[in-house]
């Protein structure tokens, strides 16, 4: 199975982004926030099911006129199936201590996504697809000043 955290793989930026009310806030910070809550998303999954994960890098995109968002995926191949609901708990189990809610729904082709929003607007969209033992996490970092022209 792969699993993809990708910022456009299959999964659509957030409709609403709420600028940071932090002005301070770097882009390492929020990168390095986006990419802890990723690593504790697929830390979740059953012991063993995991076969690769390959992460990608980090794209910006735009929150308002003065702040950006770091986009980011990576790529997860599962060894076997997993219980997707059971996943989905502990993926919520593995987040909730830091104030992430979370909540499921069907995407277009008939899966069950799980989508984790943190106390910054940062978000994770969470989708497994056990008949091709693939996942797709796509990942959106809080907003933090800057422009799409920053590299």
């Amino acid at each position: 199975m792969t699993l993809a955290l990708t910022a456009c793989a299959g999964a659509s930026m957030p409709e609403s982004r709420t600028p940071s009310s932090s002005p301070s806030l770097s882009r390492g910070v929020a990168e390095a926030r986006a990419n802890d809550v990723q690593q504790r998303i697929t830390d979740a999954f059953p012991a063993g099911s995991i076969a690769t994960n390959d992460t990608g890098r980090r794209t910006l995109l735009a929150c308002s006129d003065t702040e950006v968002s770091a986009g980011g995926g990576a790529s997860i191949t599962l060894n076997h199936e997993v219980d997707v609901d059971a996943t989905y708990d502990a993926i919520t189990e593995a987040v909730r201590p830091d104030d992430y809610t979370t909540a499921t729904s069907t995407t277009r082709k008939g899966a069950t996504q799980l989508t984790v929003t943190g106390p910054h607007d940062d978000q994770y969209l969470i989708t497994i697809y056990n008949d091709t033992r693939t996942v797709q996490i796509s990942s959106f970092s809080e907003c933090f000043p800057g422009a799409l022209t920053d590299d």
